[in-house]
């Protein structure tokens, strides 16, 4: 099994170990890291009007925790204090591809978990408060040195200070301490209060891994049967008993109810997975505008084959999610954008999911089987692959 860093465990040690469980720190994970990002490119990227940024000063002109929502301005940046202020950029690894190289080492959790790259920018002392994530994350310092604080038990029912437009809590007392330097990585499960703080300035790249709630999966199920007209069967009440209050509504039909939703459920689990690939790949909003660039005209066969036999190539959009299941006859069903694709051949399901680039290799594959070449055929024109320009190749 493949080692996880220098920690002594494997990767599926960590997962059973660690993996929403407890956290864990890892000196020189990254050995002999130099941040592949500087302040002022992080800057830049937070200046773009189409990418999700943020300014968070502990003490602002108009009040504590000051918020400024990107794109962020020169002014923003002139009028700052020396120290006590943090700039955060989401979804660094979409618009610099050459940062994916960090998150290769994470890759054995699946794709669908993972949310982005986020890189702070943090000057002295800059913070955003002691808080907690519903969500995994992996922390990579990358410049400078960042003093964390955390608890050694989730906090379930966080009390946050009111009137602020960060979260940050309202009492933090923390069981351990590190200091992390260049290379150093530390992970912390969900809920987990923690409060990071720069003892000079700092940059930290931030792998975090989502996951969707109850209402969220239970929503997407919902719409999923209401398409296939599943779950139709009413309430039936066969054990009625004469009531004594009119209006009363007894345990006993809300117990009916419960058994009628856990049958419904039942009704809809070949759906259950088709539902979540769905939810899964849904295009986050901030992102929308910058993956659309890459749509394409229709395309075919004969287009396509072209293409390769002059050597373009295609590469997978970042901007947008894939994912897949294998279903029981061997076929699948290739998961874009929210959308569901279903392929016999479950080889090609794979070939059009997790590779990042299609060459005339893989063509030759693809081009055998009609339904898959139709496939690939409305990705490009949605814009999940995309050919590169004659002098990218």
């Amino acid at each position: 099994m493949s080692a996880f860093f220098n920690t002594g465990l494997t990767q599926q040690q960590f997962l059973q170990q660690y993996w929403q469980k407890k956290p864990l720190l890892i000196r020189q994970a990254f050995k002999d890291f130099e941040s592949p990002l500087t302040r002022d490119e992080l800057a830049g990227l937070a200046c773009e009007p189409e990418i999700e940024s943020r300014l968070i000063e502990e003490y602002g002109e108009d009040g504590a925790w000051q918020v400024t929502s990107g794109p962020l301005s020169e002014e923003d940046f002139e009028r700052l204090p020396a120290t006590h202020w943090t700039m955060l950029v989401q979804d660094v690894d979409k618009h610099l591809p050459e940062l994916q190289t960090l998150i290769d080492p994470f890759r054995f959790i699946p794709d669908w978990r993972r949310d982005d790259l986020m890189v702070s920018y943090a000057a002295e002392h800059g913070s955003v408060g002691a808080h907690t994530d519903g969500y995994d994350v992996f922390l990579l310092q990358g410049m400078g040195t960042r003093r964390w604080q955390f608890s050694d038990k989730p906090v379930k029912d966080p009390q946050l200070i009111a009137d602020l437009d960060v979260q940050i809590l309202e009492t933090f007392e923390p069981d351990q301490t590190w200091d992390l330097e260049p290379g150093d990585v530390l992970y912390l499960p969900p809920h987990f209060a923690h409060h990071g703080v720069a003892l000079n300035d700092c940059m930290t790249f931030s792998i975090g891994f989502r996951a969707p709630s109850k209402t969220d999966i239970l929503d997407a199920v919902i719409n999923a049967m209401l398409e296939q007209e599943l779950g139709k069967d009413r309430y039936s009440d066969s054990e009625l008993l004469v009531v004594q209050y009119q209006h009363k509504i007894s345990q006993q039909a809300v117990s009916e109810i419960k058994q009628l939703l856990h049958e419904a459920i039942d009704d809809a689990e070949p759906i259950i997975a088709s539902a979540l690939g769905r939810l899964v790949t849904e295009t986050k909003t901030s992102l929308l505008e910058l993956a659309e660039e890459n749509a394409s005209d229709k395309t075919d066969f004969e287009t396509l084959a072209l293409q390769f036999e002059q050597g373009k190539v295609l590469e997978k959009n970042l901007y947008y999610r894939f994912a897949w299941i294998k279903n029981n006859d061997n076929s699948g069903q290739l998961f874009f954008a929210g959308e569901a694709y279903t392929l016999d051949n479950i080889e090609h399901v794979i070939l059009l999911t997790e590779n990042t680039r299609l060459k005339s290799t893989q063509w030759q594959q693809l081009c055998q089987n009609a339904q898959s070449v139709e496939v690939l055929s409305q990705l490009i024109v949605e814009g999940g692959w995309f050919w590169h320009k004659p002098d990218e190749t």
